[in-house]
């Protein structure tokens, strides 16, 4: 396997900025170490961790850490990532959107926190980035990938997605709505090349073929790939008629850290990578977040319940932050669900084979794309999955 060359900018980095708004007075930084042992290439994207040595003005040292996240890959991967305003989403959440969502919290009285804090570099590296708080530092950590969220986590998650939603639906009453890089996120005409590129099916229908439920469901979703990506597209367009919330759009076990106490109960959650928010019904989060990450046992079984359990918080964060509109029903939530059964579909056939994958291949290579195709849709996890999940959204008329 290759190992992607060290970015020439890693050497250059300054983050005194950064580190001196979190420090008190009297405190002096000692030493900036980018941990380079520690990088991670992942398929569009570097992470690097860096640590700071701080002298505290009672002369003991403590240690300030930082997750640099930023662009790197082939000229194709920096394109497409550019085209789809990745980055530019994910920066103007973290340093506008968020923590105006947080102030409307903290207005009235509650103390809410969605991310990491993102902080900026003193100097640019001549690639985009994110430069965020370490949380493994701060004790949060991620469930286990391959496990996904048990009942306790998926809680946590909801009702973090609750208070993040109702947060943009007061922020737009308030301020109006948003921008079109949040309103429409990805899915745009101008996207649609790139769309129907990453979108394709046959991985996914040879596997399906080979299933003896695929005979149901074959022909009948082969028919639905021809006009995906179009279909994916009219769905996401603004729709004043419905509720709509800002979805996170990417909120898979990966992209949630939580920070346990001694006896195991959750005592804050954090959602990470904000680049595919989009504005839109709640139900987008809703199937992602379950369908890809809930664990098996609970994924379909507590599927309504935990609607419920989200919507109980959508409505009870609503009131604390003096919402002016009527609120939405449950029947809302439930109608936005079935009229919206194409998310869950694309959840099933393009995010789950993903999630549910033995090891996700994190190293950048030649192969990556071929071998990630080769063994999402053949895990044994997976094929599971499909058999129960495809049956049941036949019941709920979500294919249709």
């Amino acid at each position: 396997m290759k190992v992607p060359r060290t970015p020439e900018w890693v050497t250059s980095l300054s983050v005194d900025q950064a580190v001196q708004s979190m420090l008190e007075s009297g405190d002096r930084i000692l030493a900036v170490l980018p941990s380079v042992h520690l990088i991670q290439f992942r398929n569009c994207t570097v992470l690097l961790p860096i640590r700071v040595k701080v002298q505290q003005k009672d002369f003991s040292v403590k240690k300030v850490s930082f997750i640099l996240k930023a662009q790197h890959g082939s000229n194709f991967q920096a394109k497409i990532m550019s085209q789809l305003k990745l980055f530019l989403r994910e920066h103007h959440m973290y340093h506008t959107v968020l923590p105006k969502f947080e102030q409307l919290y903290k207005n009235v009285g509650a103390n809410i926190r969605f991310a990491p804090r993102a902080f900026k570099l003193d100097h640019p590296i001549g690639v985009n980035y994110m430069l965020l708080e370490d949380l493994k530092a701060e004790g949060y950590k991620n469930a286990v990938r391959s496990d996904g969220f048990n009942l306790k986590c998926l809680k946590q998650v909801l009702k973090k997605l609750a208070q993040f939603h109702a947060a943009s639906v007061v922020y737009v009453e308030k301020h109006g709505v948003f921008s079109r890089l949040l309103t429409h996120g990805v899915y745009t005409k101008a996207n649609r090349p790139i769309l129907q590129e990453l979108s394709d099916p046959n991985a996914f229908l040879t596997q399906l073929r080979r299933l003896r439920v695929g005979e149901r469901f074959h022909k009948r979703l082969a028919d639905k790939e021809q006009d995906l990506v179009d279909e994916v597209l009219k769905l996401h367009t603004p729709n004043s008629m419905q509720f709509n919330v800002l979805n996170h759009g990417d909120c898979w076990v990966n992209n949630a850290m939580f920070r346990f106490d001694d006896v195991g109960n959750v005592e804050d959650t954090a959602l990470l990578d904000y680049q595919m928010v989009k504005y839109g019904s709640p139900s987008n989060d809703l199937y992602y977040t379950i369908l890809s990450s809930a664990e098996r046992d609970i994924r379909l079984a507590k599927f309504d319940n935990m609607v419920q359990y989200y919507f109980y918080h959508l409505l009870g964060n609503l009131k604390l932050l003096n919402y002016q509109s009527p609120p939405p029903k449950l029947e809302d939530i439930q109608d936005g669900l079935s009229k919206n059964g194409l998310a869950a579909y694309v959840v099933v056939s393009r995010v789950m084979p993903i999630s549910l994958m033995n090891q996700f291949e994190d190293e950048v290579n030649d192969d990556y794309a071929s071998k990630m195709k080769c063994s999402m849709y053949t895990n044994r996890r997976y094929i599971q999955a499909v058999k129960e999940i495809l049956p049941w959204m036949e019941e709920r008329s979500l294919l249709d």
